[in-house]
């Protein structure tokens, strides 16, 4: 039998090209994986040692493609590893940002730390994971979160930036804010404020920031949070949605200037 070598020749290249040009499947989003591993994801949390948090206090993103954990404290940024078979969990901080925090958000931090390296085993009921230690005792509770929205009701600020350090806002001096069609309406925890704003993606411009006047100024003990709130607004020029928190940001790898929670975050 006679073999037309040419074509011979012209086919064996051919299939060598079909196989070099063959693309492997990508890899699986995260959304897709939790479909798959109820793990996956972001969880924010609501409980440290029984106890319900008025405040954000931290969160954790499973990456369940490549074992990685990622999240923030109430005053860090935090990367590791996590190992997970049966019910069993171990969480291994590996990396932290170290910015200083003091009062209600460096006891959160304290706390979320300790029940990370303490945590031997989870349990995901629905949207709600707990988290325990070698004895079965409850460290802590998270529940799985969105990212937030800049825009739209009015949201709780938790945390201010102040000579380099983050601070809570007091508990018994709520500050508030809402952005909405380039208008901006809060209050410091002493008194109300209106400002405007434009936004070009996640660049921010926010000016003309005006706060009311009152018949008396703010106690001492506020005095720094409403300093601080004020003077943050038109510094911002960018902005994080992430971990269902809003973060004013004076760059995009700075420190936040202030931190904004939705009021029905939990």
């Amino acid at each position: 039998m006679k073999i037309d070598r040419p074509a011979a020749v012209l086919s064996a290249a051919l299939a060598v090209l079909v196989i070099g040009l063959v693309v492997p499947p990508p890899k699986p989003t995260l959304a897709q994986i939790a479909d798959k591993n109820p793990l996956a994801g972001r969880w924010t949390l609501t409980k440290l040692a029984g106890n319900t948090l008025s405040t954000p206090a931290g969160d954790i993103t499973f990456d369940t493609a490549d074992g990685a954990i990622n999240g923030a404290t109430a005053c860090n940024f935090f990367r590791g590893r996590y190992e997970a078979e049966d019910g069993a969990l171990t969480l291994t901080v590996a990396m932290m940002t170290r910015r200083g925090c003091s009062g209600v958000a460096a006891d959160h931090e304290r706390g979320f730390l300790e029940a990370m390296a303490a945590t031997r085993a989870t349990a995901i009921d629905s949207d709600r994971l707990t988290l325990t230690d070698a004895h079965g005792h409850q460290l802590a509770e998270l529940i799985r979160t969105p990212d937030a929205a800049l825009e739209g009701p009015r949201h709780k600020i938790v945390s201010y930036l102040k000579d380099g350090g983050l601070y809570s806002v007091a508990p018994d001096h709520v500050a508030t804010i809402a952005f909405n069609s380039g208008h901006i309406e809060g209050d410091t925890g002493c008194r109300p404020f209106t400002a405007h704003f434009t936004r070009n993606g996640d660049a921010l411009t926010v000016t003309d920031v005006q706060p009311a006047q009152t018949l008396a100024p703010c106690g001492e003990a506020i005095r720094d949070q409403d300093d601080a709130i004020l003077q943050a607004l038109p510094r911002a020029t960018t902005f994080d949605t992430s971990r269902n928190l809003v973060r004013l940001l004076e760059n995009p790898d700075g420190a936040a200037l202030l931190w904004i929670t939705p009021q029905d975050a939990h």
